[in-house]
């Protein structure tokens, strides 16, 4: 197997290539441990894959028993090895799959599902190095699935159901389950992988080939954590360049959830701010709960592509479209002015007193008339708009079925697409029909809205889409070399080393002198220039301004005497190499921080946000993990508050965003090259000067791993 190319951290830049006929379309099957022992769960385990697999195509499914010639009639082999000919996957009941799996990586087999619980998912010591051991095994040319796994990849799913497909992977079968239900709102299924402790195969392997596969239309996940994040990403960049979304729930967002993700599959859960950024810069849509799950995904794969977000709101009350306005205001959805065209329409159609902008109050009064379908047409045909969105709230005789047949037939009609919010607890012979008919059908109004949101976010995402993979760097730059030697394992760099770091990478620092006595601070202040700062200079000092060791605003030379000396008393219990001495910018408009830290899963994570004494109060702070564009650097400065800042307020000039940017993206350089040797880097603050002036870092930590 050819190894993908690395970027220069060391990590991948495509996922490895897998060849799945083997697994999808098997010729011969094993199914060791399989029985006919009555009251044995692996005899139905059995009797299910046999039928499933033979429905499917597969040539023979064999059962492998130690002690039994045969099991339901069909001859049964003491061991895989005596299995006649090749056999491309093996379904693995036994409870010790250790020395099973031995014995098919010698057989040849392609693929393995392992049942078998008792690994990481533990917490033990025991847990873990017998999932080593698994490990181990599947470094091997045969993939493994599983451990803690079940059979879900070869369930028959419904055919003939409207639009696209749903594939859908989990790490939990019971999670699963209910997503895979979304059949029953018209929703086709294509696969379901359900993934367990992922020693081998793992969510982004599935991730990328359900992207790949023709007629797949959304993918639906349950995640508990990822193995690697850069996978994640790679197999999220494959999705939105197949114009495929991944709708994920993620779990860990509170402390339980976290808690219980690690005691059901071993995993780390990580950081959930860094998880909701790195999912916004991956296109992933992360929702909350099933049903959001099921009606975000089930959407994509009933509509076109959605050239917008205007929605054309059309409700049967004043009431209903308060609410619904409200929700769209809240998520960004714009609710257009409609062309006077269409406005002149509506008032030929419905009586003057309703609302007849947008949304339009129908008031129920036209809806089992001819005029119904009317207001309908002319709200698609607004040229304002990209999307009609139609809540039917409440099964009511001679409304919903009229309106219902309306939506059928424009929605067959093609064109402008058409959602529905069904909020009536009845699911009647309508709601049914709407379903079949591949309309979206939501069950609120906040995940319609939610829904439409998504889409929109999506197809604008797609349509402009180039990946951060293509242009990462593969081969070191100079500053690589110049500073590498510098970061010794386990070691706190003082502020002026950790400023030659962001140097050697393009970051620009404040200038500075280091003094050793009173009259050396007094020759670089006149130097500098007055205002001038000192700072106390010691191995291991991370937060000099906690412990009163920095002196602002000094103006003279006996101010800095002064201040040489109360910092030299203050740092009595420390080791003090020297006092540093800086200009103090008086200009600047806004104090920011940036920081890389290591955020597992996903290696060294860039932080953004206001800075100064207060960020930890603040919290006003995005994240971003490499490799990302200039223009993703952008969205992550606009996530916080700083280009309010930078704009200019109460008659402040304007400060250097271009600057800030660029800060960033050589902040990003650094990462990728030092990040697994760097286990904390603070620039705090960047002061960033008016427009064209730059900005520059006056104070840095740098902590290696």
């Amino acid at each position: 197997m050819t190894s993908p190319p690395l970027d220069v951290s060391g990590r991948p830049l495509a996922l490895r290539a897998i060849d799945w006929d083997p697994l999808f379309a098997p010729r011969s099957v094993a199914v060791i441990g399989a029985t006919d022992t009555e009251g044995s769960p692996q005899r139905a385990q059995w009797r299910q894959a046999r039928e499933r697999l033979l429905a499917r195509g597969a040539h023979a499914v064999h059962p492998v028993h130690p002690v039994k010639p045969a099991i339901d009639g069909v001859p049964a082999y003491r061991n895989v090895l005596d299995v006649p000919g090749d056999v491309d996957v093996a379904i693995v009941l036994v409870r010790d799959p250790l020395p099973v799996l031995e014995d098919c990586l010698a057989k040849g087999v392609r693929f393995a599902y392992v049942f078998a619980a008792g690994f990481a998912e533990l917490g033990t010591e025991e847990g873990h190095a017998a999932q080593r051991r698994l490990e181990e095994v599947a470094r091997g040319p045969m993939r493994i699935i599983g451990p803690n796994t079940n059979l879900n990849l070869i369930e028959p799913w419904r055919e003939g159901l409207p639009g696209r497909k749903l594939a859908v992977v989990t790490q939990s079968g019971n999670q699963g389950r209910p997503v895979v239900q979304g059949q029953e709102l018209g929703i086709g299924v294509h696969a379901w992988a359900t993934v367990g402790n992922e020693v081998d195969l793992e969510f982004a392997d599935f991730a990328a080939h359900f992207a790949r596969t023709p007629g797949v239309g959304a993918i639906a996940a349950y995640v508990e954590g990822f193995v690697d994040g850069r996978t994640m990403r790679l197999a999220a960049d494959e999705a939105v360049r197949a114009g495929v979304p991944i709708v994920c729930i993620k779990v860990g967002r509170s402390d339980q959830g976290q808690a219980m993700a690690k005691a059901h599959t071993g995993h780390l859960t990580g950081p959930d701010a860094v998880h909701d950024a790195v999912f916004r810069q991956s296109g992933v849509i992360r929702v909350d709960d099933i049903d959001e799950a099921i009606e975000v995904s089930g959407a994509f794969c009933h509509t076109p592509p959605l050239a917008g977000d205007r929605v054309a709101l059309c409700v049967m009350s004043g009431g209903t479209g308060s609410h619904v306005a409200d929700l769209c205001g809240l998520a960004g959805v714009p609710l257009p002015r409609l062309e006077e065209r269409t406005i002149a329409r509506l008032r030929e159609l419905l009586p003057g007193y309703l609302h007849l902008g947008n949304p339009v109050d129908t008031g129920g009064v036209a809806t089992a008339r001819p005029e119904g379908r009317k207001v309908l047409e002319a709200l698609i045909e607004d040229a304002n708009t990209d999307v009609l969105l139609a809540p039917i709230t409440g099964v009511f005789p001679g409304m919903s079925d009229a309106i219902t047949r309306d939506l059928i037939a424009l929605h067959e009609r093609g064109g402008k697409p058409i959602v529905v919010a069904w909020t009536s607890p009845i699911r009647d012979a309508d709601h049914r029909a709407l379903c079949e008919a591949g309309i979206p059908v939501f069950h609120s109004f906040r995940t319609a809205v939610r829904g439409i949101r998504a889409m929109a976010d999506f197809w604008a995402l797609h349509r402009g889409y180039r990946g951060p993979f293509a242009d990462a760097p593969r081969e070191p730059s100079a500053a690589l070399a110049a500073v590498r030697d510098r970061l010794v394992p386990g070691s706190t760099l003082d502020e002026v080393a950790a400023k030659d770091v962001l140097r050697a990478y393009g970051i620009p620092v404040v200038e500075e002198a280091v003094a050793a006595s009173p009259d050396e601070a007094v020759a670089a202040a006149a130097r500098f220039g007055y205002p001038v700062v000192l700072k106390a200079l010691a191995d291991g000092l991370a937060h000099k301004s906690d412990l009163g060791l920095v002196r602002v605003g000094l103006r003279d030379a006996d101010g800095v005497r002064d201040a040489y000396a109360e910092i030299v008393a203050g740092a009595s219990g420390l080791r003090l190499t020297g006092v540093v001495v800086q200009p103090q910018v008086t200009d600047a408009v806004a104090e920011l921080i940036l920081g890389v830290s290591h955020q597992a899963p996903f290696g060294p994570t860039l932080t953004f946000g206001l800075g100064g004494v207060f960020t930890e109060v603040v919290r006003d702070v995005s994240f971003r993990v490499p490799p990302f564009s200039r223009e993703e650097a952008l969205r992550m400065i606009g996530e916080t508050r700083a280009p309010a800042l930078l704009a200019g307020v109460r008659g402040r000039p304007a400060g250097d965003l271009d600057a800030v940017a660029d800060a960033v993206m050589r902040l990003q350089t650094l990462a990728l090259e030092l990040g697994d040797s760097i286990r904390e880097l603070d620039v705090n603050p960047l002061l960033v000067r008016p427009g064209g002036l730059g900005a520059v870092a006056v104070d840095a930590l740098v902590i290696t791993s």
